[in-house]
């Protein structure tokens, strides 16, 4: 089975309600898209335990990024500032609380994250990315972003044009700007799985998706079979 989930932001407990949830196992292959750290408190510890899962494959999201940027540029007060401004502190001070060399495995390991990956799951392809797919770069880049900028910086609409003949599966975005809920919006051709996680204040979670059959797990509310989910989205539940 293939499970797909993003933006954990240091919410420990989120993450490991979710292996709990999804019973990942050994044959089972689950896909992260990033913004695994900041915000919450365990990023550092996400990123430990994530690394050791054999099955798991982490994307990079924006707040890896600027961790990146930030701790192999500390002379760049502009990188600081910005990952600082996004909340940065306890991944910073549990990051520095390593040794040089584990901080130094830290970074490579980071550095060598994909941005961008692609999945077929039952006879139907998939892009997986934090943000925003390489091919809508030209279509939609009006930041002037450079590319992996674009890919883990820009922010996707309801109204967004997929590539032809993909689904992409992205996060970044919490959910509740497409449809004012903290559930997996299920768009055209795109499904935005970012639920929250890193806004608990403002009923925020952490979700799941199971590609094969379209299984929705969520750290708060539970498991939600397809005809479920458009049941609560329906209001026909609450």
């Amino acid at each position: 089975m293939h499970y797909v989930i993003s933006d954990i932001h240091g919410n420990k407990e989120a993450f490991d309600t979710i292996l709990s949830l999804i019973g990942l196992r050994p044959e089972d292959h689950l896909y992260i898209l990033g913004d695994v750290i900041d915000r919450g408190a365990y990023g550092i510890e996400l990123l430990q335990q994530i690394r050791t899962m054999l099955n798991c494959t982490l994307l990079i999201g924006n707040h890896e990024y600027m961790m990146v940027n930030a701790l192999r540029h500390p002379e760049n007060l502009h990188f600081k500032y910005v990952w600082r401004n996004n909340r940065s502190i306890s991944t910073s001070e549990k990051y520095f609380s390593l040794t040089e060399k584990e901080q130094e495995d830290m970074l490579c390991y980071l550095e060598s994250l994909p941005v961008q990956l692609e999945i077929t799951v039952n006879r139907r392809k998939y892009i997986l990315v934090h943000a925003a797919p390489q091919e809508l770069y030209e279509t939609e880049n009006m930041n002037c972003y450079k590319l992996k900028e674009f890919m883990v910086w820009h922010r996707l609409s309801r109204y967004s044009q997929m590539p032809s003949r993909k689904n992409v599966i992205f996060g970044h975005t919490p959910t509740w700007k497409f449809h004012k809920t903290a559930h997996i919006f299920h768009g055209k051709k795109m499904l935005a799985i970012d639920c929250g996680c890193g806004f608990p204040n403002r009923g925020g979670q952490l979700g799941c998706i199971r590609l094969e059959d379209m299984t929705e797990y969520y750290s708060d509310d539970g498991i939600f079979t397809r005809d479920e989910a458009v049941e609560w989205l329906l209001g026909k539940d609450k």
